[in-house]
């Protein structure tokens, strides 16, 4: 009776032995078979298995079996599932070792090559355990039993399963045992779009490949690769021009490079690719204006010359250095009116030649200006986050008295020397024969009716000359009426449109111009454009919530973030103002689908609110000093410090195994340093 159990039971074991065999061969390559000499392992702090590899195998394939932290995969014989193996040690030994001679044995040190064709002896840790029959993956808590085939994965559908990687989602790169792609770079890497709008974080030093990465993030999302969802909308606040030039095709493309990492660009290149357009938000300041408002004679000749030159500013330096060419096939200025007000934008039409081929795209270029009389008190005040909060109070009483007593002050101009001149009257300053228009005098009469401190009126007064000086209020431009200034354009139209009228195409913020041709202090000017952009693009999502209409995810890039959202800036009104502000949009914005996604080189460099909000975390190459604010485990620590550009880990809940090592390819799109060239 015993004998036939035993017969019964070696029969279904033979069974398996020869079916985990075939399933091995089908989804990679046989290395070895879990050892019959060493125990496999399993307790309640993990467990292992013991593998031999014969010395042919190893040397055919030893960039994948000589890592510590390697993967591999095994198909264990009683269950028939496939189990992720972290390789733990790896064990050479020459066979004089094998032989265990007493060292006065051995002969003198030569070289002897036949020496080294010796089994390699690994030990592994179980990860991950997938069913092929239920596709499901569960934790490896089971002994893996002895003889099973330990095989070299070569399939990505069953790596992504296998390792717990998540099978569609943002394009991220590879996973990678240190620097190298695994299996091949047969294991993607990609982030479920969940985990973007519960906010991202990307740390690494400059040349580490954050931009490359970002922009690798955009093309993966604007193409719409392993997205169920393909109408996601990007706005990014792009400090350095960093991102006008993603409609371009990637250099290597151009030129025809070979190395390692243009293989791994080349695997995904044709479902990965760039941009056929971008929607550009060009801040105006007064400054560009002067420059054309003597040489033509309407608002929309303006615009179209702006528009030319603005284009011309991005592509002629890059033509010029690799000796392209490109012609604007089209300009036509477009205004529409909008629920919210005009939309004025220029349409570009451009053809690239790269010298063996014709590339086209186009530009919708969206001039952006600010006008006093559109915004209400609370909303003027909110733009400058350096009042003081007596500040506030005092100018949005004032400002609120002027709405309700329907005062007209058509400027900020108007404004500014109003307050001013109330300072001279509180000094006793008052220069006779000069008749202020009564709107102004109503405001004098107001400063003094209020009792508004001097010194809350000084500040009033320097905080309302920084928005001044910014360039970007009542910018005159040869309209009449309502059209005589530029007004703000709708930003809820352009996303309620984004795919109807504008394709889908990346919402690009060109701060970098506005620094260039603005006054005030860059960091205060670009803060007080990127706020306004966030708070318009929240308060549509909120908005649109409360009416229980339905609106597309949306995901804002924010490069250099610690430019917007310092650790420390000095000021308190300031980081009290930043702190709350990214706080309620960050919270509120994970149930509405509006992701952050924010990039630094130093964690130190940013309010600590936003390493507490960002679930998701990127690190490049980093400083060793900045690795106790990123919460890294120690086995990762030494590693980015010395990590190669564009290889990062990834630390995030939507990870089974809660991190991962992956490369992201050379940059997918245009990727042109244009301050360099």
């Amino acid at each position: 009776m015993t004998s036939s159990i035993d017969n019964s039971v070696l029969k279904v074991l033979e069974e398996k032995a020869k079916r985990a065999i075939e399933i091995a061969c089908s989804i990679g390559e046989i290395v070895g078979y879990v050892s019959r000499t060493s125990p496999s392992l399993i307790d309640e702090e993990g467990g292992y298995v013991v593998f031999d590899v014969d010395p042919v195998i190893y040397f055919q394939n030893f960039q994948s079996l000589m890592q510590a932290s390697s993967y591999l995969g095994v198909v264990d014989i009683k269950t028939l599932n496939l189990v992720s193996l972290r390789v733990v040690s790896v064990e050479r030994r020459d066979i004089l070792a094998e032989l265990d001679l007493p060292d006065m044995y051995l002969p003198l040190p030569h070289t002897e090559i036949s020496g080294l064709l010796t089994k390699t002896r690994i030990k592994a840790k179980p990860l991950l355990a997938y069913d092929f029959e239920t596709n499901r993956v569960l934790t490896a808590n089971f002994v893996i039993e002895p003889q099973s085939p330990v095989v070299l994965l070569k399939q990505p559908e069953i790596i992504q399963k296998v390792m717990g990687l998540p099978e569609e989602g943002v394009f991220l790169g590879y996973a990678t045992v240190g620097d190298t792609p695994i299996f091949g770079g047969n294991a993607y890497l990609y982030a479920p779009l969940r985990a973007f709008y519960q906010h991202v974080l990307v740390v690494g030093t400059t040349g580490s490949g954050k931009t490359t990465l970002l922009k690798n993030i955009i093309a993966s999302i604007t193409s719409g690769f392993k997205l169920q969802n393909n109408n996601v909308s990007i706005i990014v606040l792009d400090p350095n021009k960093d991102y006008v030039s993603i409609t371009l095709k990637p250099l290597w493309y151009v030129l025809g490079e070979q190395s390692e990492d243009v293989v791994l660009a080349k695997k995904t290149v044709n479902s990965i690719q760039s941009t056929r357009g971008l929607v550009i938000v060009l801040p105006i300041t007064k400054n560009v204006v002067e420059e054309y408002i003597e040489k033509t004679e309407t608002w929309a000749k303006i615009l179209k010359m702006i528009s030319e030159d603005y284009v011309h500013s991005i592509l002629g330096p890059i033509t010029r250095r690799f000796k392209w060419s490109y012609e604007i096939s089209k300009v036509e200025v477009v205004e529409e009116p909008t629920p919210r007000g005009k939309l004025r934008l220029v349409k570009t039409k451009i053809a690239l030649n790269y010298g063996d081929f014709i590339d086209e795209f186009e530009y919708y270029i969206v001039p952006y200006a600010l006008r006093f009389r559109d915004f209400k008190p609370r909303e003027f005040i909110s733009l400058n986050p350096y009042f003081t909060r007596q500040a506030k109070d005092a100018l949005h009483r004032l400002l609120q008295t002027l709405v309700e007593k329907n005062a007209h002050v058509e400027t900020i101009y108007d404004l500014y020397e109003a307050l001013k001149e109330a300072r001279f009257r509180l000094e006793e300053k008052q220069r006779k024969g000069i008749i202020l228009d009564p709107n102004r005098e109503y405001i004098i009469e107001l400063v003094r009716d209020l009792a508004i401190h001097k010194s809350t009126l000084e500040n009033i007064i320097r905080q309302v000359g920084a928005l001044l000086d910014t360039g970007l209020f009542d910018v005159y431009i040869k309209g009449q009426g309502e059209d005589k200034y530029l007004h703000e354009p709708p930003l809820e139209h352009i996303l309620e449109k984004h795919f109807e009228f504008f394709h889908g195409y990346p919402v690009v913020v060109d701060l970098e111009y506005l620094q260039t041709h603005s006054y005030a202090d860059p960091e205060k000017t670009i803060s007080i454009v990127a706020f306004r952009v966030l708070n318009r693009v929240f308060d549509w999502k909120l908005i649109q919530s409360k009416m229980r209409l339905e609106t597309q995810p949306v995901l804002i890039f924010i490069d250099e973030a610690h430019r917007f959202f310092p650790s420390r800036s000095g000021v308190e009104e300031y980081i009290e103002h930043v702190s709350s502000m990214i706080d309620r949009i960050a919270r509120l914005g994970r149930a509405r689908k509006l992701g952050l996604i924010f990039s630094t080189h130093s964690p130190r460099d940013v309010h600590d609110i936003i390493l507490q909000l960002t679930n998701t975390k990127i690190v490049l190459r980093t400083d060793k000093s900045h690795l106790g604010y990123l919460d890294l485990p120690q086995e990762y620590r030494d590693f980015i410090t010395r990590a190669s550009d564009r290889v990062a880990i990834v630390k995030s809940h939507v990870l089974r195994l809660g991190y991962s090592v992956f490369k992201t390819p050379p940059p997918l799109v245009g990727h042109y340093d244009l301050s360099a060239i």
